[in-house]
């Protein structure tokens, strides 16, 4: 069975003996030497009486103690684990496949799974506050939540479980789980970001592969704007298709790809933008309010998030691979490309610092631990993403992955599949999941006022902007 625990770990992890030593009588006749002493005179005549040995064998009943070692055949009790976690339609068959292959290891094990309505984060502080949080979660922040307790350290659970090979994840990635040395969440899969892009609108606009580009050198911001305005579609003055869809914190990935300065790594305890930055910024702001192409606050409810992109209302956008689950119905032939690059810059990693945790309260630490590590085990990587989900940080199975054997949906495979791991291996994290919520707001604010066309980003990043930042990155 997958978790075998030693007894050394046993006593660690605080589990119950298994097992015991039973004695049970049984009579038996043996044959016993013993010595009697006997009285015997001898030399009457000085009435001298002298004791003499005398050895006899007698025989008597003795009842001799057999031991009996019997193992114990350990008492199944099935328990239940609770689990939350966010998903739409194509998550949900994909954690229930996880948990298909984790029942057939434990089948004593069931895992009640949630999926709470609206806000992932504000149900999950709300569930801790009030004593009924999920024995398993993804938490908000390291960086928060184990100062405040709330996280269960793995470790030892790591260590104890043989089934978990920890050697097999990508150097690094184990890291994402860690704060201050100790491991409290597995992390998942890598998670990078590139483009998506409608291979028909493309060759419809006569325009080359950006994954030819990328391979030339010239797949540059410059060449991203004058091809984008070649694929915007309209009839009349009403847009029909937009060249780009800003799909969540895209403004940080062109901060990324066009090589700006963010934060002190790894301490991530000041903030160094600069002109630079400002700069990204305009020029992100752009995108939408001088070039339009990609829709304005008013017009993005009539094409949507990444089914806008699904059902061809946008030619690109810039997401991870979990996105490629959701594209199998795509009526155009799609693919996925470098995003553009700077002499400078780089792709970002979605996956910050996190990962699947334990709660510190659970009443199930080992079963909990262990649907933890299922889901991030090489078995558990590979049902996800063979179903269009991430991209593996096990070893073992890059190779399956880039030679698509491991998709068990072919339309979730796109022909250029090789790029995700090309683009892992230089990506950098997204810093999101290190600086304190306090300070994401603060930048938030900022960028939308931006985005939205209020202010300039010269406006929007002043001195004070940049004291407050390093004012919530210090804790004041």
């Amino acid at each position: 069975m997958a978790g075998r625990v030693s007894r050394r770990h046993m006593l660690k992890l605080g589990a119950a003996a298994l097992g015991g030593v039973l004695a049970g009588c049984t009579p038996e006749v043996v044959k016993e030497t013993v010595v009697v002493r006997q009285t015997v005179e001898v030399e009457k005549e000085v009435e001298k009486i002298v004791e003499k040995e005398v050895t006899t064998v007698v025989e008597k009943e003795v009842e001799k103690v057999v031991e009996k070692v019997v193992t114990a055949t350990p008492v199944v009790r099935e328990v239940t684990v609770k689990f939350m976690i966010w998903g739409g339609d194509a998550e949900k068959r994909a954690w229930q496949a996880r948990y298909d292959m984790f029942r057939e290891k434990h089948p004593e094990i069931r895992v009640a799974t949630t999926y709470p309505p609206g806000n992932y984060q504000e149900k999950l502080t709300a569930m801790i506050a009030s004593g009924t949080a999920p024995d398993v979660f993804v938490p908000q922040h390291l960086r928060l939540d184990v100062p405040r307790g709330i996280l269960l350290p793995l470790d030892a659970y790591m260590e104890a479980d043989t089934d978990f090979n920890m050697d097999d994840f990508i150097p690094g990635t184990l890291d994402r789980g860690k704060y201050q040395g100790v491991q409290y969440a597995i992390p998942g899969g890598l998670g990078p970001q590139v483009i998506f892009w409608n291979v028909d609108f493309f060759k419809e606009a006569g325009l080359e592969s950006p994954n030819e580009l990328h391979e030339k050198g010239q797949w540059t911001p410059e060449k991203f704007l004058e091809y984008a305005l070649k694929l915007n579609k309209k009839e009349g003055d009403i847009y029909t298709r937009f060249a780009y869809l800003f799909y969540g914190l895209d403004h940080m990935e062109f901060l990324y790809q066009m090589g700006s300065p963010t934060f002190d790594h790894p301490n991530y305890t000041k903030c160094l933008f600069d002109d630079k930055t400002r700069e990204i910024w305009q020029w992100t702001a752009d995108l939408i309010n001088v070039h339009h192409i990609s829709p304005l606050p008013e017009e993005v409810g009539a094409f949507g998030s990444w089914a806008g992109f699904r059902d061809g209302k946008y030619a690109m956008y810039i997401s991870g691979p979990w996105n490629q689950a959701r594209l199998t119905t795509m009526q155009w032939q799609w693919d996925v490309a470098w995003p553009f690059q700077t002499s400078d810059g780089a792709p970002c990693v979605q996956a910050g610092l996190g990962g699947t945790s334990v709660y510190s309260l659970t009443k199930l630490p080992w079963e909990s631990y262990l649907w933890a590590a299922n889901n991030e085990s090489a078995e558990g990587q590979a049902v996800w993403a063979g179903l269009g989900f991430d991209i593996p940080s096990r070893q073992s199975l890059i190779e399956k992955y880039n030679s698509g054997e491991m998709f068990t949906d072919q339309k979730a495979k796109p022909p250029s599949v090789d790029v995700w791991y090309k683009a892992a291996a230089v990506a950098k994290p997204q810093f999101n999941g290190w600086v304190l919520p306090q300070t994401w707001t603060v930048f938030q604010t900022a960028w939308g006022t931006v985005k939205s066309g209020e202010k300039t980003a010269a406006e929007a990043m002043d001195d004070q902007f940049i004291k407050d930042m390093n004012a919530t990155l210090s804790g004041v």
